[in-house]
């Protein structure tokens, strides 16, 4: 039987794979996070931290114009005219590294075929700068477009977070303008500045962020008893409600992603077979 709640970090199993593949995720982490140490290794894979020195001074010597050492930060940091050189620089690369994605078939010759394919048009050169940003706690100047503003204009905004949505990145950041967090589409930046200091609010902040609610699925009522068994069965191992403890802030992703409904009497299936348990009790504008 499955467990009845689930719990939304993300842990991934550390790989033992062998030195050519550890290259290519050096490259990878250089491109989107732009710097690679050994700490930031050990955290993906099950390698002695001194191999792991190793694998970096080897790139660093096979590919001297990518990055240099900073003994300030303790890491090999990318440079200004680095470009893929072992990896296509594509952002599924850097997606399937750090495990948000499926890897490539589960082996064994067994073939797997996944539709959670990513659909955020981003390079490296500016998620190194958000990536940098979070880490450092400053704010950067982005051009965006939204629904709302589909013109290109520029957002001040402090990121502390990126958002995995099915195939779509989120950044979650204090608007200057909007004077409140908000999430950004990733695939809507056109254009990243480098990060500054800054005075804007942190992640401690954002009250969303910071405030866990329980979200329980639960079968669609208007579903019969043996379609509501089947759909328990089907997603929750026979329990009575598939259950989260979830930030604010993502709950309406969750929804999204799982395709349920959170008003009944406008949302029927069989386009949704789960539905929100008491909505009403939930923090207001948590779907919005």
């Amino acid at each position: 039987m499955l467990p009845s709640t689930i719990c939304l970090d993300i842990h991934m199993a550390k790989s033992t794979r062998g030195h050519q593949e550890r290259l290519k995720a050096i490259e990878t982490l250089l491109l989107w996070e732009g710097q690679v140490s050994r700490p930031r290794l050990s955290e993906l894979f099950d390698i002695h931290g001194t191999n792991l020195s190793k694998d970096m001074a080897a790139y660093a010597e096979l590919v001297p114009g990518n990055c240099c050492y900073e003994t300030g930060v303790r890491a090999y940091v990318l440079t200004s005219d680095a470009r893929p050189q072992l990896s296509e620089g594509k952002f599924h690369e850097y997606e399937s590294l750090v495990g948000t994605m499926p890897a490539e078939g589960l082996r064994a010759g067994v073939e797997l075929l996944t539709t959670e394919q990513h659909a955020t048009a981003i390079s490296y050169r500016p998620f190194s700068r958000i990536h940098a940003a979070i880490r450092e706690g400053k704010q950067l100047s982005i051009e965006y477009r939204s629904l709302g503003n589909p013109d290109r204009h520029q957002r001040t905004i402090r990121p502390h977070a990126f958002i995995q949505a099915g195939p779509r990145w989120h950044l979650r950041a204090y608007c200057e303008g909007a004077e409140a967090f908000r999430d950004f589409n990733l695939g809507r930046i056109s254009r990243v500045l480098d990060p500054k200091a800054t005075s804007l609010p942190g992640p401690e902040a954002d009250i969303w962020w910071n405030t866990k609610i329980e979200l329980r699925l639960v079968p669609h009522p208007e579903l019969t008893s043996a379609q509501s068994r089947l759909v328990r069965d089907e997603y929750m191992g026979r329990a009575a409600a598939l259950v989260f403890e979830a930030k604010q802030a993502v709950a309406k992703y969750i929804v999204r992603n799982y395709g349920a409904a959170t008003n009944v009497s406008k949302e029927h299936p069989p386009q949704y077979l789960l539905a929100v348990d008491k909505p009403e009790t939930l923090p207001p504008r948590t779907f919005i």
